[in-house]
């Protein structure tokens, strides 16, 4: 690349430290300023809109968190080290952070994103620590870059950004769909329960499976036929399978055709940290067929026939509401960690419509469906080949027109 400069990761950033004001001032929350953690962000999207919590203007006043701007970007440095995102408005963050903001003259922020994201192995491979691992501001200053002149960097930014935004809309509709299909459940199945409709154990009418017991060592590269784990961080907070998780692959063996999943097979969550529950509970309908292996610690669930419910989509929609979330992980064992046995998720509590009010809403729900899986197919396309031109594009292998 002509005209860039040799330096390190942390010489064209400006990191920004985090904090949490005191939980035991109720004054300090529940404000108007957003305020994250890793849960808001840890999606693999790049654009972070909400958070869980917020916190008041004494909140920020009276603690160590800072506030970052919209455009800035935000990392996670401690336990989950390398979820990233770029902030949609202003927010404040925790101390397991660090906030990115760009230097004026030298470095241009959207292209800090992408440059940080190529970074991620790297900056994963040195974070060190005991019982969590950390990345430092140090870590930052061993990672070596070609920085190129700022035009190069706009124009590098925005040819990512346009597969980015892309799937930035892909996944707002795929909200849109998956909340009109949650209302239409809601008052069908909800608001309009009669006299005639049954209320069924989980057990009776799914068969209920936990993963198989996969060593890390057994994890190898992916090549051709190889399956993907499917593991807990595929998941996502408040349910559904997450973008672009980290993905660990087999080889196809006979031993594991029990464990292999088909689109439309729900899997849950059944472990989570018992100081920070963020997934346990919360279920995910699979996109693919024969494409994963369930790892331990999550369940399949898969409906024995159609005479209850007259698809899995029904099913999910239940599994996927908070109510139902939160009971089952009220009956979670707890520990270090906070776990659900198939037997407490056997004994969850099921909607089941009669067969004629199924019918009616089940065109609609199918629609909604149809059009998420489309929409699904169209990200993971995009996602390829942004993660494709990434490499190619930051060491200069590919390179834009200015």
């Amino acid at each position: 690349m002509s005209e860039c400069k040799e330096c390190k990761l942390g010489d064209v950033m400006e990191l920004v430290g985090g904090g949490t004001p005191k939980t035991t001032v109720s004054e300090y929350w529940n404000g108007s300023i957003p305020w994250l953690s890793v849960v808001d962000f840890n999606t693999g999207n790049k654009y972070v809109y909400n958070t869980a919590k917020s916190i008041t203007q004494k909140g920020l006043e009276n603690s160590s968190t800072k506030l970052l701007n919209e455009g800035d970007v935000i990392i996670s440095a401690r336990g989950t080290v390398g979820a990233l995102a770029v902030l949609k408005k202003k927010m404040a963050f925790n101390q397991s952070c660090y906030g990115i903001k760009n230097i004026p003259d030298i470095s241009y922020c959207d292209y800090l994103y992408y440059l940080t994201k190529d970074s991620i192995n790297n900056l994963q491979q040195i974070a060190h620590g005991g019982v969590f691992d950390t990345i430092t501001r140090e870590t930052f200053n061993q990672i070596e870059i070609l920085l190129p002149p700022l035009p190069e960097q706009r124009a590098i930014a925005g040819v990512l950004s346009s597969l980015d935004d892309k799937i930035d809309l892909l996944h707002r509709q795929n909200k849109t769909l998956e909340g009109m299909a949650e209302a239409l459940w809601q008052k069908m199945f909800v608001e309009e329960a009669g006299a005639r409709w049954l209320i069924a154990k989980l057990g009776d009418i799914c068969e209920i499976q936990n993963g198989y017991a996969f060593k890390s060592s057994a994890y190898q590269e992916y090549q051709p036929g190889f399956l993907e784990v499917l593991k807990m961080g595929h998941i996502q907070p408040g349910g559904g399978l997450r973008s672009d998780p980290k993905r660990d692959y087999v080889p196809m063996d006979i031993k594991l055709k029990r464990w292999i999943l088909n689109k439309d097979d729900i899997v849950l969550a059944m472990t989570d940290m018992k100081d920070n529950v963020v997934i346990l509970g919360n279920p995910a309908l699979i996109d693919k067929d024969q494409t994963y292996v369930l790892n331990q610690r999550v369940a399949k669930i898969v409906l024995k026939d159609k005479s209850k419910l007259l698809n899995p989509y029904m099913l999910y929609l239940q599994m996927k509401d908070k109510d139902f979330i939160a009971e089952l992980q009220s009956k979670a064992n707890s520990g270090v960690q906070v776990n659900l046995t198939t037997e407490a998720i056997k004994g969850s509590d099921i909607i089941v419509p009669p067969y004629d009010v199924q019918v009616k809403a089940s065109e609609g729900i199918v629609c909604f469906f149809n059009q998420f899986d489309l929409n699904t197919q169209q990200i993971r396309t995009f996602f390829r080949l942004r993660d494709t031109l990434l490499p190619k594009l930051m060491s200069g292998e590919v390179r834009v027109k200015l």
